[in-house]
């Protein structure tokens, strides 16, 4: 059984100001933690229900766990309650090391600028839909929500343990771009639209927008094209994870279909 102070600095990271003070992050689901343990992302604890230990699978992955010399402790129904995110808990959490990204950590390769998403889901939606396009990782300009919020990281669906995300000032990002070589496309309703077969640098930096404002001005301002979708008249615009999807499968699908 954990302790109370270990239980009061756990439930301390549903809030960003946590996480960032204790470098770690919450995943829920039987799912999350055979991602994370795939991954081999350190995993500090994992909590878990006495009636959630009884399922075959689950009751695998504690066993997997604790080869892997993490530690699980029963929990009470109320207390994982208290931890986790969702309305109706799978009955078993991780407590996992969230790592910070450095520009190092991003391949030479296509990546998603992300320039203040701040809905949780979309964000992990954008991290999952990338990696399953080929994207190599993503930057999270300042005004995007926190990459590990527990939201994120479920709709990542695991992504955000394999994507880098590097976390950057839209200065830096402008400044690191051009420098690593990136050539800036900006998702932009007023853009023209992309079209496979269209010339393709030999790497792409996608920025995605906020929900309502669209990508910033200093963004627009520095990048090298805009980008857009071809809407119906009556359309006006689309929701950012939907879009960001469709613009990812016309330019980073067009490039595999080249190679």
């Amino acid at each position: 059984m954990p302790s109370r102070s270990q239980l009061k600095r756990w439930r301390a990271l549903g809030r960003r100001k946590g996480r960032e003070e204790h470098g770690l992050a919450l995943a829920e689901g039987p799912r999350l933690l055979e991602e994370l343990l795939d991954a081999m992302v350190p995993v500090r604890a994992v909590l878990f229900t006495e009636e959630a230990a009884t399922e075959p699978a689950t009751a695998a992955l504690l066993g997997r766990a604790r080869a892997a010399g993490v530690g699980c402790e029963r929990v009470g129904p109320r207390e994982l309650e208290t931890l986790a995110d969702t309305v109706t808990p799978q009955g078993i959490l991780a407590v996992f090391e969230a790592a910070a990204r450095g520009w190092s950590d991003l391949p030479a390769a296509d990546v998603v600028v992300l320039d203040g998403v701040q809905d949780p889901g979309n964000l992990g939606t954008l991290l999952r839909t990338a990696e399953g396009l080929g994207v190599g990782g993503a930057v999270a300009v300042e005004g995007t929500v926190d990459p590990w919020n527990p939201k994120a990281v479920r709709a990542s669906a695991g992504s955000i343990f394999r994507l880098p995300v590097v976390r950057a000032s839209r200065a830096e990002a402008v400044e690191r771009l051009a420098a690593g070589g990136w050539s800036v496309w900006a998702a932009d309703a007023d853009g023209e639209p992309f079209r496979r077969g269209d010339a393709l640098p030999e790497r792409v930096a996608l920025v995605l927008g906020n929900e309502g404002r669209g990508v910033s001005p200093e963004l627009l301002a520095a990048s090298d094209r805009r980008v857009a979708i071809a809407m119906a008249a009556d359309v006006e615009s689309l929701n950012v994870a939907v879009a960001a999807a469709i613009l990812m499968d016309r330019i980073f699908s067009s490039r595999k279909q080249r190679c």
